[in-house]
């Protein structure tokens, strides 16, 4: 059930990236996507709100899990102060990794790991919605980005998409682990 070692690898795998080519960033990495990211973080909130619809769209599912949203159109969503604090905290996830590139901290990946172990309370997430959030940022990228959104840029990005989505499965993984066997048990 859980994000185990296979399903992590077939996550990044999807983005083309094992998990030694998502540990660091070259100098030019850094520089494309600190080139880029400016266009993308003057509008946090609506930037991730256009993330969530594409999710939304691409897997109903997604949206189920979200009780308060379930049942509201985009402009319901945009109104409910929730749903714009949820998605300005996603896009800051993004903005703490885009800041600590050239040398991601333990602090990035442990905020990481907890969102992914978050994830792994919501009844009904399933490790494979992390793909479908990659896929939907990449899309909203490219279009926020426009004619810059080269194949060079396009390949930053999934390598930053990859290494949230491989610490995010780790914390999944150990939540979900821990929930399949506690180390709290009392032993008889």
């Amino acid at each position: 059930m859980g994000c185990d070692v296979s399903k992590s690898v077939d996550v990044i795998d999807n983005n083309q990236y094992n998990e030694d080519e998502v540990a660091e960033f070259t100098e030019t990495q850094i520089d494309t996507i600190r080139s880029t990211w400016p266009l993308l973080a003057k509008d946090l909130t609506g930037i991730g709100a256009k993330v969530f619809f594409r999710i939304f769209i691409e897997e109903p599912k997604i949206k189920l899990i979200f009780k308060e949203f379930s049942d509201k159109e985009e402009m319901e969503l945009l109104e409910l102060q929730s749903f714009r604090d949820h998605v300005t905290r996603f896009m800051q996830v993004v903005d703490l990794l885009v800041d600590n590139l050239d040398c991601p901290k333990v602090e990035v990946q442990q905020t990481l790991m907890m969102l992914g172990a978050r994830h792994a309370t919501f009844e009904g997430f399933d490790v494979m919605y992390f793909n479908i959030y990659s896929k939907c940022l990449l899309e909203v990228w490219e279009t926020t980005i426009g004619e810059e959104f080269i194949s060079e840029v396009k390949e930053c990005w999934s390598m930053v998409f990859a290494y949230i989505v491989k610490y995010i499965c780790q914390g999944y993984e150990l939540m979900i682990s821990e929930y399949e066997n506690p180390l709290n048990e009392e032993k008889s």
